[in-house]
Order: C-alpha cells, then sequence, then structure tokens
C-alpha cells in the first residue's frame, strides 16, 4: 500500500493551495467558503462530532492526528470504506490507467535481478497495494521470465484495510494459481521479516502521500505547530457558519513537543526564513528507514518509491479529495482523501546509516520513457483489434508520460543496497542518471 501522489483532477487543472486559488505561496489556512444564506438540514458527520468532541476534552491536535482520525477511523475512516480507487472512487492511479506503468516497474526490478547474480531466492513488498493493479502487472510480467519466475517465493503486503485486503487477495491469488508463491499480509512494515538468503524488490506506489504530515510555522519566536481546532463560530444548520463540519486550522501560541523536535530533523530546515512554513512527516522518515534496512540485508535488494512531491519541502500541499475533485479539507471528515507532497529529498536522508541509497528522484515521464514505453506501446497497439482500443492505450500512455501531469507531477525515487551501488558504472544506475530529459512525444 502505497495510498497517497497528482490524483486524476490535476491532469485538467492547476495544483491548488489551501487557499483554494491556482496562486503559488498563499498561506496555510482553513478552505472554509461561507456558506450560502439558506442552509438546508443536513444529518451531521459522525466523525466529525468525534474530532470536535476530543478537541473540546484536550485541546486542538496535531493535522496528522486528524488525518489519523479521517483516514483510518475502525468505523468511519475513509479506507474502511472498500474501493475507492479508478472512475468511480475519489481518485485514479497510474497502475489503473495502464498496464505499461507495472510492466515497466518490473522491467526495472528484472534488470536489478540480473545484476545482482540472479538470486535464486526472491521476495517482493509493496506498501499501500490499492486493488493490487500495480502487483499483479508486476508479476505477470515478470512471471514471464524463466529465470525469476522459479525465484520468486513470497508476497509481502503491507495494508490495514480489511475490505482491500480481500479485493487484493481475490486478483493476486488467481495470479498466483499453481505457483509456490506465498502471500502474507501485514499492519505495518516493521512486521516484514528480516532474511539472510532472499533478494528483496520493494514498491511505494502513491503510499507516502497519504502519510500523517505535522506543519510548522516559524516565527521570531521559534517554530510553532499549526494544529486543528474547533470553530468558535459553528452551529450546524445555521446560516453563515465558517466551517461545515466545525474545524478550523490555529496557530500554537508556545512550544508544542513535536515543534520542538520535527523541524530539527533536517537541516534544511534551519535557515529558513520568519513565516515559512513546513510540512513534515514523521511516520514517511520510518517508515522509509525500515525499508532501507530490508533492502540492505540479506542478498540485497532494490526498490522504487513513487508519489507526487519533489526533492524539497512543502508548506501547503496538504489537501482532500472527493469525487476526483479538491474539497477543502475540513468539508466532509472521513469521505473524502487527505493528501500533502511528498518530500522526496527527507525520503533520502531517512536512508543514512542503513546501508541502502537512493536514487534520483527522476520525474515519471523520464523513468518510464527511458525503461522502453514507446516500443511496449507500439507492441500493444499491433495486438489491438479496433482503432477504439487503440485510441484508448495510445490516450492511457500518454496521461502517464503527460508532462503538465502525471509525467511531471510524479517523481521516482529508486533504492539500493550500497553494495550495488559502489560496483555500478560511474557509481550511477539507470534510468536514474544525469542526463537531458527524453521527449515526451509518442511516436507509436
Amino acid at each position: 500500500m502505497s495510498r497517497p501522489a497528482l490524483r486524476r483532477v490535476l491532469n485538467n487543472r492547476k495544483p491548488f493551495n489551501l487557499c483554494g486559488v491556482p496562486a503559488i505561496g498563499c498561506r496555510h489556512q482553513s478552505t472554509s467558503s461561507p456558506a450560502s444564506s439558506s442552509v438546508p438540514s443536513v444529518k451531521e458527520n459522525e466523525l466529525a462530532k468525534i474530532i470536535r468532541d476530543t478537541i473540546k476534552s484536550t485541546g486542538p491536535i496535531p493535522i496528522s492526528r486528524y488525518m489519523q482520525f479521517c483516514l483510518s477511523h475502525p468505523t468511519y475512516g475513509y479506507y474502511q470504506k472498500g474501493d475507492v480507487f479508478g472512475e468511480k472512487g475519489d481518485f485514479i492511479t497510474s497502475p489503473e490507467i495502464s498496464q505499461i506503468f507495472g510492466e515497466l516497474v518490473a522491467i526495472w526490478f528484472l534488470t536489478r535481478w540480473m545484476e545482482a547474480d540472479s538470486p535464486s531466492r526472491v521476495r517482493i513488498v509493496e506498501l499501500g497495494p490499492g486493488r493490487g493493479t500495480l502487483m499483479d502487472d508486476i508479476l505477470r510480467t515478470l512471471f514471464s521470465f524463466p529465470g525469476i519466475s522459479g525465484s520468486i517465493k513470497s508476497i509481502h503486503l503491507v495494508e490495514n484495510s480489511e475490505a482491500l485486503r480481500k479485493i487484493q487477495g481475490d486478483k493476486l491469488l488467481e495470479r498466483l494459481e499453481g505457483k509456490e508463491v506465498d502471500l502474507q499480509w501485514y499492519t505495518g512494515i516493521n512486521e516484514i521479516p528480516e532474511t539472510n538468503d532472499t533478494y528483496t524488490l520493494f514498491v511505494a506506489h502513491e503510499f507516502f502521500d497519504a502519510m500523517p504530515i505535522n506543519t510548522f510555522e516559524k516565527t521570531d519566536m521559534g517554530w510553532r505547530e499549526v494544529q486543528v481546532d474547533n470553530d468558535p463560530g459553528y452551529a450546524q444548520n445555521l446560516p453563515n457558519q465558517t466551517s461545515k463540519s466545525g474545524l478550523r486550522l490555529s496557530l500554537s501560541s508556545a512550544p508544542t513537543p513535536l515543534s520542538t523536535v520535527l523541524p530539527a530533523t533536517s537541516s534544511r530546515f534551519t535557515n529558513l526564513s520568519t513565516g515559512s512554513r513546513i510540512e513534515i512527516a514523521q511516520d514517511s522518515f520510518k517508515i522509509m528507514r525500515r525499508a532501507g534496512e530490508l533492502i540492505s540485508k540479506g542478498l540485497g535488494g532494490c526498490g522504487v518509491v513513487v508519489d507526487y512531491g519533489g526533492d524539497r519541502s512543502y508548506g501547503q500541499s496538504f489537501r482532500a479529495f472527493k469525487n476526483h475533485k479538491i474539497v477543502d479539507v475540513f468539508d466532509d471528515p472521513g469521505n473524502a482523501d487527505l493528501t500533502a507532497n511528498v518530500d522526496f529529498a527527507y525520503l533520502r536522508e531517512s536512508l543514512a546509516g542503513t546501508g541502502s541509497s537512493s536514487l534520483g528522484p527522476i520525474s515519471q515521464s523520464s523513468f518510464l520513457l527511458s525503461l522502453g514505453l514507446q516500443p511496449r506501446l507500439r507492441k500493444l497497439l499491433d495486438s489491438a483489434t479496433d482503432e477504439k482500443r487503440k485510441a484508448d492505450i495510445r490516450k492511457s500512455a500518454q496521461r502517464l508520460i503527460d508532462p503538465l501531469g502525471m509525467g511531471g507531477q510524479y517523481q521516482v525515487m529508486g533504492i539500493t543496497n550500497d553494495s550495488a551501488l559502489r560496483v555500478a558504472e560511474g557509481g550511477e544506475i539507470y534510468p536514474f542518471i544525469k542526463k537531458k530529459e527524453q521527449s515526451r512525444v509518442l511516436k507509436p
């Protein structure tokens, strides 16, 4: 599982910040809009009431805790509601758009496995597998190569949602039928055992964007935390309320335990100017570090992290998606996906001392084109039975590499065990090498 990233809507519109306008540099604040003069009676959001009661009892809560409430609450959490992916869900991911995505990830895995002298025992680890589409495409591709096909011994999926586990199982067990491959689920990456005799393939696609974040603002008195608080002007079903859920963002007046610790975890934050805001996903740091440890153990390994974001920090990327549209993060808690841009530099810093190193990141378009998107597209077009199918295949492939959409907004970071990087030619591993971006124009 992966989640987390932009989603389908960002392929067709400019990125929005929390002010609800496509402007860069707007202060991080609630996007709640004034209600109309006549507000119809609506059923109260039960999760919003739970959150308001919690704040009333204990005081303002970190944004990370708000995200945990909304995404993972056992009864009202977003990811407890089943299949939220695809055209009928709230967002669509690259693997759901075209099989080429998963096939080319598998090809990169294959090349790294061969460079490692083709170990006879291989396991595949995925964080946030969604519907299981990416893993299914990876397995289908790898099983078509006799050498690695017989080497794959186990699949390890990190997934908390029982509903999604069932969807994943239904898809993958069919793919694994007749093969001696063990399929296991875990609630966290720390549950995955280390190994002494296995090569690890690791993938996290749109996983880190769903990790809970904490937001901090640098003031003249030091770092202060941006928190979720009750809106004093809220009253259900009354006109002119400032928040649909009775929640808003506020700035702590004094240091909090998190504002004292988290901004100090990266030297990049030290020299930021007063008024700067940063979003920090502490769980991302811990999870990525553990991934680096798994990849460095045993016979080594490699991995890819694919998400929207960049090789820098962000301060105002926290947003919500519902029905493929950006909505206010406080509009409907538990019924919208919450997400934030991924700070790939922070993920890279987490790998220090693990025995693994990062590669890139590079754009998704560069990654896919370098690994053969165009020849694979031609093959699919040749096998298509009618013109409509050909047009659909071509359109889907173009979406993956569109520089104004997924191709530019999504970044791909590779991971490798340090020993493999030391023997790599020039200390670089393809396609994560310093070069000019390839043409993004399809020429089927």
